[in-house]
């Protein structure tokens, strides 16, 4: 607990403030949402009941839809003139006159029935034999095969006698209690459980003008399983403790959605006043418990479709639905509110954030960070002090970094001037041709090179040279060194001749040779090599010193670096960052035993209009 009140104490005020407007805002939408629920608790049980009510209504409707089709098919087969004329011409002594009457009724049978996905079966039946089984003799492995000489004692036989004619609808019943069937009560079957309509056949009949009668009426038996109506009703109950049941006028169950109660009987109070009632919905107390009941009258089978729902679950329900509308709610004004604080806090503390993060950049050495001034006046004051002070930290070292590169360079030009120039180069000519005719061919090479390197020194007092003219002293100055280490060391070039006119420092390769020569392959007394690379990189200029020598400790490479009183590798970074700026400059990666490689990037060159300008 301490440490979340910690992490409280250490947030941000505008996320303490947004949290705790979150909170409130929270707590409030629920104390609304409650008490609008006890407010319209009456109004809540009103509207579930007339869902409820809407639910039966609508499920009976489709259900009488389906019944309501099949009627009509019973009706026309009781009008169909071949059923007639084939029950008429059978034979009721020669069984292969029955058979043969079988497949032709069964043929008008499918004719009304035999596409309905709703009729399960549908069977003739007779004192001799129940035409339209699905086996080709009155076999018990039939398709729910009905015993005719069983039949006239069934419930199914008295309704459809009492009918006189009319369709009547048969309750849900054991198959094989209605027949009684010993072996198969204790069974599971496909039929174990079917309801029925019935119809007694008019023996009377029409043939070519003249009326004829059937030696008996026989029965038509449409078969219907109980899930017909399950197919209909699962679903469309509110809450999963609510009951959903069809019962006939004496309490006979049809359909119950606990299937343990079908083809069995409810003692339901005032089940008669119910069925005089129609529809509606009313409390309904069934035991110990008292029930919200929607009920629908069947106007087919005079069947009653009823639901039961507890009270406390349809409030239950509502009350979820009423908490998941709040929260719901309140996620969405939070995130409006969320959002607008936000962009709210955002438009307040972002020139803070950018004042942060020019000074961060400023402590990383970046002075040039410019950043725009904006929000409040204070603000404004705050972001020009600081842009002040940048820029006068900025000049402060520019100018720092020039007057060391003039003192350097007046070093450079004090060891210069201390020679007589003209007097040092005839010397050396005079050096060279006496060299030459002694045949020292070597001397006199060494002494050349000498002599270009001085004329180089004295002939050009400005910072800036262009690369071919600095490359052809290094040239000279590698001579020397080569004659001097002679057999230690070879000198690679890698020369891109388009870098020939760019701006460079003076002497800015010298020192990087020397170091390879003079560090990096001291002690090496052959397979030394040194490789100078000078390429384009982009819009920049990259150069490259690096040797196979013994490498450079950091101790070492520290000294050199600062150079030690001399013009060293220190001087040479520093100098080309006083002309070129950031990111220009040198860097050195060397490791004992694996070499030392110093590189140096400089801006390139790039055209503009009719000429070249260094790349910016």
């Amino acid at each position: 607990m301490r440490k979340w009140l910690d992490r409280i104490e250490s947030s941000r005020l505008h996320t303490k403030l947004m949290a705790t407007f979150i909170l409130l805002l929270v707590i409030q939408l629920v104390f609304l949402s409650y008490s609008h629920y006890r407010l319209n608790r009456s109004t809540v049980l009103e509207l579930s009941q007339n869902d409820m009510h809407t639910i039966v209504q609508k499920n009976n409707e489709l259900l009488d839809a389906k019944l309501s089709r099949v009627r009509e098919m019973i009706q026309g087969f009781m009008m169909d003139g071949d059923a007639y004329d084939i029950l008429s011409r059978v034979d009721r002594t020669d069984m292969v006159s029955i058979l043969i009457s079988d497949i032709h009724l069964r043929t008008v049978l499918a004719k009304y029935f035999g596409q309905s996905k709703d009729v399960y079966s549908a069977l003739l039946v007779t004192s001799y034999f129940t035409f339209g089984t699905a086996s080709s003799v009155n076999s018990e492995h039939a398709k729910d095969f009905i015993p005719y000489d069983a039949f006239p004692a069934t419930g199914l036989y008295r309704a459809a006698w009492e009918g006189e004619g009319k369709t009547r609808w048969v309750p849900t019943y054991s198959f094989a209690e209605m027949y009684d069937i010993e072996y198969l009560k204790d069974k599971e079957f496909d039929y174990k459980r079917l309801f029925s309509a019935v119809t007694l056949m008019n023996g009377f009949y029409s043939q070519n003008a003249v009326f004829r009668q059937l030696e008996e009426k026989p029965v038509l038996v449409v078969n219907f399983k109980e899930s017909l109506f399950g197919d209909v009703i699962e679903g469309s109950l509110p809450t999963e403790d609510a009951v959903y049941f069809v019962v006939d006028r004496s309490g006979c169950v049809i359909y119950h959605s606990d299937e343990n109660r079908i083809a069995s009987r409810l003692e339901i109070p005032d089940l008669e006043r119910l069925f005089e009632k129609g529809q509606g919905v009313e409390m309904l107390k069934m035991g110990p418990e008292t029930y919200l009941a929607a009920f629908a009258l069947s106007d087919v089978t005079d069947w009653l479709s009823v639901a039961l729902v507890p009270p406390k679950s349809l409030l239950s329900t509502t009350l979820t639905r009423s908490i998941a509308n709040a929260v719901i709610s309140a996620i969405g004004i939070a995130v409006v509110f969320i959002g607008l604080s936000i962009v709210l806090s955002r438009l307040i503390t972002e020139p803070f954030r950018a004042m942060i993060r020019a000074i961060n950049s400023t402590g990383e050495g970046r002075f040039q960070t410019r950043f725009e001034e904006k929000g409040s006046y204070e603000f404004k004051v705050v972001m020009r002090k600081f842009k002040e002070m940048n820029e006068n930290i900025q000049r402060l070292i520019q100018e720092n970094y020039e007057r060391e590169i003039r003192e350097k360079e007046a070093q450079i030009k004090a060891l210069n001037l201390q020679l007589d120039p003209h007097f040092m180069s005839n010397t050396l000519n005079m050096v060279s041709l006496m060299a030459l005719e002694k045949e020292e061919y070597e001397i006199s090479e060494i002494v050349v090179s000498l002599s270009n390197m001085m004329k180089y020194l004295i002939r050009n007092d400005t910072p800036l040279v262009p690369f071919e003219t600095d490359l052809t002293y290094l040239k000279s100055y590698i001579r020397i060194m080569t004659m001097r280490f002679e057999g230690a060391f070879e000198v690679e070039y890698d020369i891109d001749a388009s870098l020939n006119p760019l701006p460079v420092p003076k002497f800015f390769l010298q020192p990087l040779v020397e170091n390879a020569f003079v560090h990096g392959l001291d002690g090496v007394r052959k397979d030394g090599k040194v490789r100078i690379e000078c390429k384009r990189d982009g819009p920049n200029a990259r150069f490259v010193v690096e040797d196979n020598g013994r490498g450079i400790s950091e101790e070492k490479l520290e000294k050199i670096l600062r150079g030690d009183g001399r013009v060293g590798l220190m001087n040479v970074n520093e100098r080309i960052k006083a002309y070129f700026g950031e990111p220009y400059g040198l860097t050195v990666d060397s490791k004992p035993g694996e070499g030392t490689r110093v590189t140096i990037l400089l801006p390139g060159l790039e055209r503009q209009g009719g000429g070249m300008r260094l790349a910016t």
